[in-house]
């Protein structure tokens, strides 16, 4: 799993963002040197943000990188913030979930009815859209190791 979600995070999460930062630099040159703007960067850019969000938080998660606010839990004792930890893994494994299954459902959608953008360019929407339940797929997962890793070191009083 933890190569699956370096992949994502490296390889699939560089190469979009390489290419957003590559097509909205060339639409910048273009419009202004050249008085040519490419149209429909900004909405291939926005299908990009969407693969670069849902690919990166798998191993943001394995990091532990998320926002997490302390004000509470600095006052609790390490057992007690390590059951806090488990049941805010498993409350975002029940959302994710539902956001992969809700995901899957919108994607068969729009791939059935071929769903295109509003705008200059007509694109596909079904590419952006597949893109949310693969990425939130991976991050229950990764919610998954985390709560059997927090149950593991529950059970041999292992808070650290």
């Amino acid at each position: 799993m933890p190569k699956v979600e370096r992949f994502l995070n490296f390889v699939a999460g560089g190469v979009i963002l390489l290419g957003m930062m590559f097509l909205v630099t060339s639409d910048v040159i273009g419009r202004f040197l050249f008085n040519r703007p490419i149209h429909g960067v900004t909405e291939i850019t926005e299908f990009f943000m969407v693969g670069l969000l849902y690919f990166t938080l798998p191993h943001t998660q394995a990091l532990k990188a998320h926002i997490n606010v302390e004000i509470f839990t600095l006052h609790y004792s390490p057992r007690t913030r390590l059951i806090a930890g488990v049941l805010t893994y498993f409350l975002g494994f029940f959302v994710f979930a539902l956001i992969t299954w809700q995901g899957i459902k919108s994607a068969a959608d729009s791939w059935k009815i071929q769903e295109v953008t509003f705008g200059l360019l007509e694109l596909p929407l079904f590419p952006a859209k597949i893109l949310v339940p693969i990425g939130s797929f991976f991050l229950c997962s990764r919610f998954v190791l985390d709560i059997v890793e927090g149950l593991r070191k529950l059970a041999q009083k292992d808070f650290s």
